[in-house]
């Protein structure tokens, strides 16, 4: 009985909940702005006043004004045909052009062209122009690498004296301080002159592509005037006076020939001398062994004329 009275509120309580949360809906649903008060027993409407047309406007302003709007809403699902530049390197300098139109400088941004075929140019001072034909399609976007050959050195010159005059190998280049200037690869004089300055000259060795600073201190004319020396070396005066601090030259003596020399004749008559008696003792009969011993040898070696007997006599 219990189980039943609890099946019986259960339905109850199904059919009347949809009911209640279909009226919460409405409500949720209801317009957020509200209503106007009603008066007790009056509800009064209030016509809206018909607008009057301004003078001096078109009847189609409003409607151009709903095109734009309409055209800039559409605009980022409409995809455009770009270009995209990837560069390597610094960009500073750098300008593209497409068509030997110049775009601007080169940037990680894409660039905005129309579809077809065009001829794409990157160019940046001290290097080789950058030339490329491409084909590009409607809405898609093209990208490109880009890396540039360097042809000549950028040379910054500076001087402790500003406004001096810049010569590059005997042609004026401009005035210090002097940034970002090209030479091409290979060695270059450069000169820095100042009126009321002595002119300073410096000689570089250039490679393409690489960044050098040249350093430039220029001296007063009076000063350097005095600085130079009365006689210079390179370039000496017609009758040099004597110092009193230089040494005279060593005298050097010049040697005689040698038959004139003492010691050569006494070493000629010293071998002449040995040669004659050299010849004297060959040339003479050779001594007998008893006329050196004074009477009978007991005995004597190496005797011619025992050898001619066949052995020694003693």
């Amino acid at each position: 009985m219990l189980s039943r009275r609890v099946h019986l509120i259960a339905l109850v309580f199904c059919l009347i909940a949809p009911r209640a949360f279909a009226q919460g809906d409405d409500d949720l649903l209801a317009p957020l702005t509200p209503s106007a008060p009603a008066t007790k027993g009056k509800t009064t409407t209030k016509a809206k006043k018909p607008t009057k047309a301004t003078k001096g406007k078109k009847p189609g302003k409003a409607a151009e004004a709903e095109q734009d709007d309409e055209t800039d809403l559409l605009a980022p699902l409409v995809k455009k045909t770009e270009l995209l530049v990837k560069f390597n390197g610094g960009t500073r300098g750098t300008r593209l052009l497409v068509d030997d139109k110049d775009l601007g400088p080169v940037s990680k941004n894409p660039v905005e062209v129309d579809e077809g075929e065009h001829t794409v140019v990157v160019r940046k001072p001290g290097y080789r122009d950058f030339s490329r034909r491409l084909t590009f399609k409607e809405g898609e976007r093209t990208e490109v690498a880009v890396s540039l050959e360097a042809t000549a050195g950028f040379v910054s010159v500076k001087a402790d004296i500003a406004g001096a005059r810049v010569l590059v190998d005997g042609e004026e280049k401009g005035r210090t301080p002097l940034d970002d200037l090209l030479l091409s690869a290979g060695s270059h004089e450069i000169v820095v002159e100042q009126e009321g300055f002595r002119p300073e000259s410096q000689r570089i060795a250039v490679r393409a592509g690489k960044e050098y600073t040249v350093n430039f201190n220029l001296r007063p004319g009076a000063l350097a005037k005095t600085d130079e020396p009365r006689a210079p070396v390179l370039t000496p005066s017609a009758v040099a006076e004597p110092s009193p601090f230089t040494q005279p030259p060593a005298e050097v003596a010049v040697s005689k020939p040698l038959t004139q020399r003492w010691y050569f004749w006494a070493g000629v008559g010293a071998v002449v001398a040995a040669a004659a008696v050299g010849t004297v003792v060959a040339t003479s009969q050779p001594l007998s062994p008893d006329s050196v011993c004074g009477g009978v040898c007991d005995g004597v070696i190496n005797d011619p004329r025992a050898a001619s007997a066949g052995g020694l006599r003693f």
